[in-house]
């Protein structure tokens, strides 16, 4: 592949008799119905052993717009303010009957905590479990695979401004993660302190661990920008990393790990983000992006063929109850959200 030459991939998914199907084409292709999807791949040389992969992948989700998702998502994080655990799990079992019909089926809200403050503040600590033993009645060789990487993975995440102060946290370990924010009349404001409202340009830094094979491999300290878009047709959160994290690797990988590893960071950094994309007339699109430049070398080579690992366990099986359980689970959280649309254009406003 000569330096400097790119090489495109194109996809299409679509959703028919309970399965997912995907498809090479030529070019890329328009999604008419909800659950098509486009996906665009590129590799580029760089220069010798350098490399860019470029993803693009779009899912029609229907025509529930990007300030719909964004509202949705203040109202599931606000919902809390002023209620107690049980009410609190009882207004959002009520909301969204079906989605937690179907996505309990393997994972529930354990517990919900709220703390009122003197300042009028209420911290909120929400725990979503993973529970095998539920999943395996429906889907059996899903729930082993989740159980088999969910269960020894450890990792935390932890959102804050620009001058420090943590906004919220997301911690994960014995198949259970905890989310931590604080509210202030409804809106999120600083974990500690005097209450101080998000910014729009933040940072996030996040640890990892995980087990593949024989083999416990993660980082720690990644630290990245994280930057939201909340305004117009679209609705994005991007992450861009341009600082290496400390690495967590087997010992014998230490002779490795020099240019290899500070490649993806190196010049604007390795960049992730999501959106929600809407315009008249078409599908709303959820996607994400992704810009990562690795250098081939023995030691990625390694952590490229855990990977694999990983998804060579994706057997027919995993792949078709995988397909199901988000296909259900995610038409059911969108028959959910069309009741609560119509229920809030039909409240009185003013």
């Amino acid at each position: 592949m000569p330096s400097g030459s790119t090489r495109w991939i194109f996809l299409t998914g679509t959703f028919a008799n309970g399965r997912y199907h995907l498809d090479e084409r030529r070019t890329t292709v328009g999604l008419a119905h909800p659950a098509d999807t486009r996906h665009e791949v590129a590799l580029q040389q760089l220069g010798p052993s350098v490399y860019r992969w470029t993803t693009h992948v779009d899912m029609a989700v229907g025509d529930i717009g990007a300030a719909d998702v964004s509202a949705l998502i203040h109202a599931l994080l606000r919902a809390p303010q002023d209620l107690d655990q049980r009410s609190a799990i009882a207004d959002f079992n009520a909301a969204f009957p079906r989605a937690r019909a179907a996505f309990g089926r393997g994972f529930a809200v354990d517990s919900l905590r709220v703390q009122h403050g003197a300042d009028g503040t209420a911290s909120v600590g929400v725990t979503f479990g993973f529970h095998p033993d539920v999943m395996r009645r429906s889907f059996p060789a899903l729930a082993d695979y989740l159980d088999k990487y969910l269960g020894p993975a450890k990792y935390s995440f932890t959102l804050s401004d620009r001058t420090g102060a943590r906004l919220f946290t997301m911690s994960g370990h014995d198949r259970e993660v905890t989310l931590h924010y604080r509210l202030l009349r409804g809106v999120p404001v600083s974990l500690t302190g005097a209450p101080r409202a998000w910014d729009d340009s933040l940072v996030l830094t996040s640890d990892l661990s995980m087990r593949v094979k024989l083999f416990t491999i993660g980082f720690h300290n990644l630290v990245t920008d994280f930057i939201i878009n909340d305004a117009g047709h679209e609705r994005s959160w991007t992450v861009n990393a341009r600082r290496e994290p400390e690495w967590d690797l087997p010992l014998f990988t230490e002779h490795f790990l020099r240019a290899p590893l500070h490649q993806p960071f190196e010049g604007a950094g390795s960049q992730m983000e999501f959106f929600v994309h809407d315009s008249a007339g078409a599908q709303t699109l959820f996607g994400h992006r992704l810009r990562l430049d690795v250098q081939e070398s023995t030691i990625s080579r390694f952590i490229g063929s855990l990977a694999a690992h990983a998804v060579g366990d994706l057997n027919p099986a995993v792949e078709a109850q995988e397909d199901r359980f988000f296909h259900e689970g995610f038409a059911g959280l969108a028959a959910d959200t069309r009741d609560l649309q119509s229920t809030w254009s039909r409240a009185p406003h003013g």
